[in-house]
């Protein structure tokens, strides 16, 4: 097989690694037969110096057609640019996950510091400690959360901390920053060195934002690719998060009160039926729940 070029999301051009390709589709849930056979035929039928954007969205068709679970997971990182174009529906989203792992959550907030008053995103509670979350979103590939933020995410913490912990009666107090893409290495090393808690896309290593979601699969809406942004906006303010949100939503509420025409609902909920189906969605093992 002769070697191609691919241009990333930042602007630089790499070689089109095969062998990676087809390791994130197996890690998707695809059986190493299946990854292989998608990482070959994308391979085969791209051009030379195309963008990583049109591979990826060749190799989702492709598992797509093979194995739709594991095209939804494939689809995951994209689906969370999907949700802005501003950082209010990441908030939402994030907050709901926490809720799943047993916390109890408030958003959007306006809380007093010892110095000034803060505009925070998530407070978070689960009987062990009290979280300040600070959510940075980015709509788009190619961007990285760095130590900046980092530097500005702990500073206002610090000035939360007392205030927070006297209103929560709790003994332990977290800042937490989240981030629906990679931090950069001098952020971990800075929020490491501080006590700064931080989940982003693969970080903490095994432990990632990607994780928290396949572990309960906790995937947002926007995974569907056929729903529009207009519709996912009006089902997240009214309270529909998480794909399987929709499984409660019939037909006839998503074209009625959504928009939809009736045979995208029908496709929609074919969709998640398949999707979020017990029988359907394996663990990262390659098991059955």
């Amino acid at each position: 097989m002769g070697r191609k070029r691919i241009r990333k999301a930042a602007g630089h051009h790499e070689e089109f690694n095969v062998e990676k390709l087809s390791r994130s589709l197996l890690h998707c849930g695809a059986s190493p037969e299946v990854a292989d056979s998608v990482a070959r035929t994308v391979y085969e039928s791209v051009e030379e110096h195309t963008t990583s954007s049109k591979v990826f969205h060749r190799a989702r068709r492709e598992l797509a057609k093979i194995h739709p679970p594991a095209a939804l997971r494939y689809n995951l990182k994209r689906a969370l640019f999907r949700l802005g174009p501003t950082g209010y529906p990441f908030e939402q989203y994030f907050s709901r996950i926490l809720r799943e792992y047993g916390y109890v959550t408030r958003t959007n907030l306006l809380i007093q510091g010892r110095c000034v008053e803060h505009e925070v995103d998530v407070v978070a509670e689960n009987g062990r400690e009290v979280a300040v979350i600070e959510c940075k979103y980015h709509n788009r590939s190619g961007r990285h959360t760095d130590v900046k933020v980092a530097l500005y995410v702990h500073a206002r913490m610090e000035d939360l901390r007392e205030p927070v912990l006297r209103r929560h009666s709790q003994d332990r107090y977290v800042g937490w920053l989240v981030t629906n893409t990679r931090l950069t290495s001098m952020a971990v090393e800075y929020g490491r060195c501080v006590g700064l808690r931080m989940t982003g896309w693969k970080f903490p290593e095994g432990r990632g934002l990607e994780k928290m979601i396949e572990e309960k699969g906790l995937y947002p809406m926007t995974v569907l690719s056929g729903l529009k942004r207009r519709s996912s906006s009006m089902l997240m303010e009214s309270g529909i998060v998480l794909l399987r949100d929709l499984l409660e939503i019939g037909e006839d509420e998503l074209t009625k009160r959504y928009g939809l025409g009736r045979r995208q609902a029908a496709a929609i909920m074919a969709a998640v039926d398949e999707l979020c189906g017990d029988a359907q969605l394996p663990n990262l093992d390659g098991s059955k729940r």
